[in-house]
C-alpha cells in the first residue's frame, strides 16, 4: 500500500495485489485522522463478498466471489463508530463474462492494483445505533441522536423437569 496526501483532504492510496481492502482503508483513515468524507475508486479484486440487505429478516444476503474481477465502481462513506472508524463501502464488479454484480462490501481482497481517492471533509459523521435498523445509523451534524435500542433482558434458565430436588409443583406433586 502507498498513501498520499495531497492537502486540503485530499488523499489517493494505492493498494497492491493480495492485500485487505477494508483493513488498509480503516488503517489509513485512522492514521489520517479523517472522521467525515467520501471515497471513490477502481482497480481489480481476486475476492470479494458482497451483501444486499433483505428487508424483510434485517439480514445480509451475501455471495463470495473468488475469481479475478474488474472493479467498475467503488463508492462509500467515511464516519466513526464510537472511537472507531466507519467504513461504509459499496463496489460493482465484473468477470471475464462482462456482466455485473454489486451490493454492500463485507470483505475483498486486491488483485491486480486497487486505485482508491479520497476526500476528507472538515468535522466528523458519526454512526450511532436505532431501534430497529440493522445497522448503524447515519448521525449528521446539529442532529441529536435517536434513544438507542432497548438492552436485552438477561437469559433466564428455565427450571429443571420435576421442579429440582425435594421441590413440590404448583399442584403439590
Amino acid at each position: 500500500m502507498r498513501h498520499h496526501a495531497f492537502g486540503d483532504g485530499h488523499h489517493v492510496v494505492r493498494l497492491d495485489p493480495g492485500e485487505d481492502v477494508l483493513g488498509v482503508l480503516r488503517r489509513v483513515v485512522e492514521e489520517q485522522g479523517i472522521e467525515a468524507g467520501t471515497l471513490t475508486g477502481l482497480g481489480s479484486v481476486d475476492a470479494i463478498t458482497l451483501g444486499c440487505l433483505d428487508p424483510a429478516t434485517h439480514e445480509y444476503l451475501k455471495r463470495h466471489f473468488e475469481e479475478r474481477m474488474e472493479v467498475a465502481a467503488l463508492s462509500g462513506s467515511i464516519s466513526t463508530d464510537g472511537e472507531r472508524p466507519h467504513l461504509h463501502l459499496h463496489m460493482v464488479v465484473s468477470p471475464r463474462e462482462f456482466i455485473a454484480y454489486g451490493g454492500h462490501v463485507h470483505d475483498a481482497r486486491v488483485g491486480a492494483i486497487l486505485e482508491v481517492y479520497v476526500t476528507a471533509f472538515r468535522g466528523s459523521l458519526k454512526r450511532v445505533l436505532v431501534e430497529g435498523q440493522p445497522f448503524p445509523h447515519l448521525l449528521l451534524p446539529g442532529e441529536e441522536a435517536p434513544p438507542p435500542p432497548p438492552a436485552s433482558p438477561p437469559a433466564v434458565a428455565p427450571p429443571k423437569a420435576g421442579g429440582g430436588r425435594g421441590r413440590k409443583d404448583a399442584r403439590g406433586r
